[in-house]
């Protein structure tokens, strides 16, 4: 597996801080935010320097700071391919959040998009068609990858793929439902 660093343009440090990018520039030059030099004598700060900036002076952690190995919501009640799901993502690093309440990780996930969202077929707070179609309209989430897991072998999959579910998993296949999400959060890291 390639590990690579992230590393963050100043300009981006200072739209996630909310902060003019001149005052992100005079901390590198001061030396109070560490980054490095490209051959192109462009600054670039590493994730982790970055992280102990925020942290050390009370600034906002960005998403992309504090989980660098991505973020998934899980929608759906407790289960053993919802247990599994987490354990594997907590297991390389990311961040993970469940909702029992589908309606309410919906409007979560509309205001913090996360990398990968995986909705359990059998939630019933709200339809699992309805719950897509939400994803797909709200622009922070039109491109999130949806795996829908625990689905009843049905005809229905057809349709929840035209309406842009990314993955659709059987009942009882947990370990293909933690693969479709692992394989989805792998390749946002390779973009």
């Amino acid at each position: 597996m390639l590990v690579r660093m992230a590393l963050l343009r100043p300009s981006e440090l200072a739209r996630i801080w909310e902060l003019h990018p001149k005052t992100v520039y005079l901390w590198i030059r001061e030396g109070k935010l560490p980054a490095i030099k490209t051959p192109g004598a462009q600054y670039r700060v590493r994730t982790d320097d970055a992280r102990a900036y925020c942290e050390k002076n009370g600034l906002p952690m960005p998403r992309a700071i504090a989980s660098p190995a991505g973020s998934v919501a899980v929608l759906g009640k407790p289960s053993a391919s919802q247990r599994a799901l987490v354990k594997a993502c907590k297991a390389r690093g990311t961040a993970v959040v469940t909702w029992p309440n589908a309606l309410e990780g919906l409007l979560a996930i509309a205001s913090d998009a996360p990398d990968v969202v995986a909705i359990d077929a059998e939630c019933t707070q709200v339809k699992l068609t309805d719950a897509i179609r939400a994803l797909r309209k709200t622009a922070r989430t039109t491109g999130v990858p949806i795996v829908v897991y625990d689905a009843a072998p049905r005809g229905g999959t057809t349709a929840l793929t035209k309406l842009g579910a990314s993955s659709i998993v059987a009942r009882g296949k947990t370990d293909d439902a933690v693969k479709a999400v692992v394989d989805l959060l792998d390749d946002n890291e390779m973009r």
